[in-house]
């Protein structure tokens, strides 16, 4: 089997895009390719889609194996119905160490470097023990997407109220450590592991994002403080998941404290949203890439480890508000998904649609998402260009385009 023979199959395409990979999914955001098959009447998950009559007969036409963004049990079920390799690691292990609650202690024991803190059912019961971490904390759920369910803690009253809203629903807080927001990805084989360089991880910024810790792209082109520590870091993290069972993709987020501290916030062991960025690189330099060797994990092309490197950035707009955008006025074009690049004045000149291809050099994509909900990704922009400046702030040109994007859509 090769890579040919395997669909990308989820909620939108944008991870495959340079992959080569036909994609199955509910919202196409606007990408056209005849490899691309949108069904938005299956519903949004991969499972969904896998249960899909005509998604199966698609893939039974065609596949031999799929990758999903986010499998299950019940997605691991499926594809074996249809006789498919799904290209993920086992869920039972993959949603064991991206719980949050889990995660913290059992990397603890392992010896890694993670604040301190405390977890379980969330109640009264927690107060006193998180109060001794310290004044300014984080209240996090086992689960969560993008800091949807992260909230930062500045006084006792706040902790209560969390604590009350969220009773009986397993959660950790844990102190707030200072420094710089980072992260690392890599690949997990059955015998190593491969990390690629880390980058600055967009986080709260409110132009972009409604959830003060939420993560909102990654600037690989930006400085990372003490950066051998932190790449030494997750590669620790990273073998630690190879020996729990995880295979293929993961990232490591981590905080750098600017005397070279570094701390182990969260490994998400699935695929990432830099997932694109990797693909790009890949394709300009003409080596493999991180999803090719992810899928070499599952028998799906060749399962050895190369050099991974990253040159693409993005930026990820939230929705703010809870009410459609509004239409486009006299004059003005509707924003949609397509390729171009961006005006001084944070216009955006498209120069032609968006296909899987992705964007070449010196392009930006806009992708743009249908039916984005409050939280959830309104729009997104790749770039391989700069997007913050050296004190981490967003560059006046994107800022600027941030705003006339947010403005047509929201």
């Amino acid at each position: 089997m090769n890579s040919a023979m395997v669909f990308f199959v989820g909620p939108e395409p944008v991870p495959a895009l340079a992959s080569g990979l036909p994609v199955i999914c509910a919202d196409g955001c606007g990408i056209t390719d005849a490899d691309l098959r949108a069904f938005p009447e299956a519903g949004r998950s991969s499972q969904a889609l896998l249960d899909w009559a005509p998604a199966q007969q698609l893939l039974a036409e065609r596949a031999s194996g799929v990758a999903v963004w986010k499998s299950s049990v019940a997605t691991e079920r499926r594809a074996a119905q249809l006789g498919l390799t799904l290209a993920n690691s086992p869920a039972k292990i993959a949603r064991r160490l991206e719980n949050k609650a889990y995660f913290s202690p059992a990397a603890a024991r392992a010896g890694l470097p993670v604040p301190r803190m405390v977890g379980g059912p969330a109640g009264p019961e927690l107060l006193a023990p998180a109060l001794e971490l310290g004044p300014a904390l984080v209240f996090q759920l086992a689960h969560g997407f993008s800091g949807a369910a992260t909230y930062p803690v500045s006084s006792e009253p706040e902790l209560r109220r969390l604590l009350l809203r969220f009773v009986g629903q397993t959660c950790r807080i844990a102190e707030v450590v200072p420094g710089t927001a980072v992260t690392v990805t890599g690949v997990a084989f059955a015998d190593r592991i491969v990390t690629g360089p880390a980058c600055l991880q967009l986080t709260g910024i409110p132009a972009l994002t409604p959830h003060p810790m939420g993560s909102c792209g990654n600037d690989f082109q930006a400085l990372v403080p003490h950066r051998e520590v932190v790449e030494g870091t997750a590669a620790q993290v990273g073998e630690w998941l190879r020996q729990e069972g995880h295979r293929g993709v993961f990232g490591v987020d981590l905080v750098v404290a600017d005397d070279g501290r570094c701390w182990c916030i969260e490994a998400n062991p699935r695929l990432v949203a830099s997932v694109p960025l990797w693909t790009l690189s890949a394709r300009d330099r003409g080596e493999r890439s991180l999803l090719d060797q992810h899928l070499g994990c599952f028998g799906l092309g060749q399962p050895s480890a190369s050099p991974l490197h990253c040159h693409w950035s993005q930026l990820i707009l939230y929705q703010v508000g809870d009410a459609p955008g509004p239409a486009a006025g006299p004059g003005q074009r509707a924003v949609e998904t397509a390729r171009g690049k961006p005006g001084p004045d944070g216009g955006f000149a498209a120069s032609g649609p968006l296909s899987l291809e992705g964007p070449t050099a010196g392009e930006v994509a806009l992708i743009v998402r249908a039916g984005a909900r409050p939280g959830h990704e309104l729009a997104r922009l790749i770039t391989d260009r700069p997007l913050t400046s050296a004190d981490g702030e967003l560059l006046p040109e994107w800022m600027a385009l941030v705003g006339q994007v947010r403005s047509r859509l929201e």
